[in-house]
C-alpha cells in the first residue's frame, strides 16, 4: 500500500509498470534477432522428419486421405531456404540502405563455416564408420568421400546423395553463402540515396526470383536425362526463387526499420492469421490441386508442369509461413504463442541436429525392425510407430549434438582471427540457415 510518505517508491513502481507495458506492446527484437524463428525451424525440421517417415513406412501411398499431405511435408526445406534468404541478407541490405560498410567477408565466412561444417562432419564420419548407421551396400571411393566432406557431391551426377542424403540442402546453402556477399557487393554500387538503393534492391530480388523460375523451366524443357536433371534441380539456381523470397522480406524489413515507417497491414496482429491462412490454402492446393495426390509413391512420375508448379507453391507456402515472424507484433497471437512456446523454441534451437541425424536414425530403425530387404523398398510399417521412434531417438541425439558440438563451436564465431583484438561489427544470426 502506497502512502504519501513514500512517493519515490510509488514513482519507481509506476515507472517500472510503464516500462513493462511498453515492452509488451511492441515486437521483442534486438538488432536483427527475431524471436519466432526458432519455432519456425522446429516446424520445418519436424515436417521433413514426418514426410520421410511417411514415405518409408508406406503411409504416403497407403492413405488416400492424408498421404498427399504427408508426401508434401518436404515443404520444410523451402521454409529453411526462405529463412536463410531473410536472416543472411538482412545485414547486407540494411548496410546498403543505410550507407554503412557491409559485413566483412572473413567474419561472415567463418560464422557460416562454423554453423554448418563441424556438426555435419561429425554425422558424416559416424555414418561412414559405424556399421549400424551405414546405409546398405554403401560403396565410397576416396573421391566420393572427399566430395561429401566438401559438400560438392551434388555437382557430379555419378556421385550418390547417400550416406547423408539430406546433405544436398547444405550444399545448396553453401552455394548461397558464397553467392550472397558477391551479390550484395554488386548492388552496393547502385543507388546514391536510400530511395534509389531500395529500388535497386527490389529490382535485384525480382531478377533473382525470375531467374529461379526460368532455370527450372529450362531444366524441364532442355535437359532430358533424368539423372542429370535431378541433380541440377538441387543446385542453387533451381532454388533461387525460394531464397529470393526471403531476401524480399529482408529488404522490406530493413527499409521499414530504417525509415521509421509503420505500414498498417504489416503491423497488425491480423497479419499472422492471414499469412498462415494463405500458407495453408497454398499447401492444400499443393497437395490436392493439380494432380500430385496421385503421384507420391516410389518411382512416381510427375509431368513437367506439375514439377514446375510444385516448386512454385513451395515458395508461396514458405514465404507466407515465415512472414509473421518478420512483421507485426511478435506476441499476442496464437501463431506466435505456438512459435515461441518453450518446447517448440528449444526444438528449433536443436533443429539442425534433428535435420542432420534423422535419416541415419531412420536407416538404423529399418534395420532394427528388419524392414529393408536387399535391393528393395522397405516393407510397410506403422507410420505412427515409426514417427514416434524416429523422434524419440533423434531428439536426444540432436540435443547432444547441440550441447557437445554446435554450441561450443559457435562460441568461436565472433572471435577475431589470428589473435587480433579488433572486433568487426557483429550481426546477430539465428539458426543454421
Amino acid at each position: 500500500m502506497t502512502t504519501d510518505r513514500d512517493p519515490p517508491i510509488a514513482s519507481a513502481r509506476m515507472l517500472e509498470s510503464a516500462i513493462r507495458s511498453r515492452a509488451t506492446s511492441r515486437p521483442e527484437r534486438s538488432g536483427s534477432t527475431f524471436p519466432a524463428f526458432d519455432g519456425l525451424r522446429c516446424l520445418a525440421a519436424l515436417a521433413v522428419c514426418v514426410t520421410h517417415a511417411a514415405y518409408l513406412s508406406g503411409f504416403s501411398v497407403r492413405s488416400a486421405t492424408f498421404g498427399p499431405i504427408t508426401a508434401r511435408l518436404d515443404i520444410g526445406v523451402a521454409v529453411f531456404f526462405v529463412i536463410s534468404g531473410f536472416l543472411l541478407y538482412r545485414p547486407f541490405v540494411r548496410a546498403h540502405l543505410n550507407g554503412e560498410p557491409r559485413p566483412g567477408w572473413r567474419g561472415y565466412g567463418r560464422r557460416r563455416f562454423l554453423r554448418i561444417a563441424p556438426a555435419y562432419w561429425v554425422v558424416l564420419t559416424l555414418v561412414l564408420v559405424v556399421p549400424f548407421l551405414k546405409p546398405q551396400n554403401l560403396s565410397m571411393s576416396p573421391g566420393k568421400i572427399v566430395a561429401h566432406y566438401l559438400l560438392l557431391h551434388v555437382y557430379a551426377v555419378r556421385f550418390s546423395l547417400v550416406p547423408v542424403q539430406q546433405s544436398w540442402t547444405l550444399a545448396t546453402e553453401i552455394a548461397f553463402y558464397v553467392f550472397l556477399p558477391i551479390w550484395a557487393a554488386l548492388l552496393a554500387n547502385l543507388g546514391r540515396d536510400r530511395r534509389s538503393a531500395l529500388r535497386a534492391e527490389l529490382a535485384g530480388v525480382a531478377v533473382l526470383y525470375a531467374f529461379g523460375l526460368s532455370w527450372r523451366a529450362m531444366l524441364l524443357t532442355q535437359v532430358h536425362d533424368l539423372s542429370t536433371r535431378g541433380f541440377m534441380s538441387l543446385w542453387l539456381p533451381a532454388r533461387m526463387d525460394h531464397f529470393a523470397l526471403g531476401m524480399l522480406l529482408a529488404v522490406l524489413s530493413a527499409h521499414l526499420e530504417l525509415s521509421g515507417a509503420r505500414a498498417r497491414v504489416l503491423s497488425s496482429r491480423a497479419l499472422a492469421y492471414t499469412s498462415w491462412i494463405v500458407a495453408a490454402a497454398a499447401f492444400w492446393f499443393l497437395c490436392y490441386g493439380f494432380g500430385l495426390e496421385h503421384n507420391r509413391g516410389p518411382g512416381a512420375v510427375i509431368s513437367h508442369a506439375q514439377e514446375w508448379w510444385l516448386y512454385f507453391f513451395w515458395g508461396v507456402v514458405g514465404v507466407f509461413t515465415v512472414l509473421p515472424a518478420v512483421f507485426g507484433p511478435q506476441q499476442g497471437t496464437l501463431v506466435h504463442a505456438l512459435l515461441r512456446q518453450r518446447v517448440v523454441a528449444w526444438l528449433g534451437v536443436i533443429s539442425y541436429g534433428i535435420y542432420l541425424w534423422h535419416e541415419a536414425v531412420l536407416d538404423a530403425f529399418l534395420r532394427w525392425k528388419h524392414l529393408v530387404p536387399k535391393n528393395s523398398f522397405p516393407r510397410p510399417y506403422s507410420f505412427p510407430l515409426m514417427t514416434f521412434w524416429l523422434l524419440a531417438l533423434t531428439i536426444p541425439i540432436a540435443a547432444l549434438s547441440w550441447y557437445a558440438v554446435e554450441r561450443p563451436v559457435l562460441q568461436l564465431k565472433n572471435r577475431p582471427l589470428f589473435g587480433s583484438r579488433a572486433h568487426a561489427p557483429q550481426h546477430t544470426e539465428v539458426g543454421p540457415s
